[in-house]
């Protein structure tokens, strides 16, 4: 009889593993990435892009980011949800360049 009962324990233990992990969060707001092409005055090396990625990464929602001293221009593609254009634009001030 207990050999039975601790079977039975064993089967409703691994049923309960064996069940699909529903969301943490159901009501996450699904995310929206925007692409943006940027003109990005003052950069003028490669340490002037490294500075800019750096600091649009602190971001939340940044997915990815990349700058171009050469035709001055940053592409960034973010989740418009956690982020927004004025953000990112104070973010590559605060490095010391400008957002036309």
């Amino acid at each position: 009889m207990k050999n039975l009962l601790f079977i039975a324990i064993i089967i409703i233990a691994a049923a309960a593993c064996s069940q699909p992990k529903q969301p943490a969060d159901k009501d996450k707001t699904p995310a929206v990435l925007v692409e943006m092409n940027l003109k990005v005055e003052g950069m003028t090396c490669d340490h002037c892009e490294a500075s800019i990625a750096t600091g649009v990464n602190l971001l939340a929602g940044i997915d990815s980011i990349s700058a171009n001293h050469l035709d001055s221009t940053a592409f960034v593609r973010f989740d418009s949800t956690k982020t927004n254009l004025k953000e990112i634009s104070e973010a590559i001030a605060q490095r010391g360049f400008v957002v036309k």
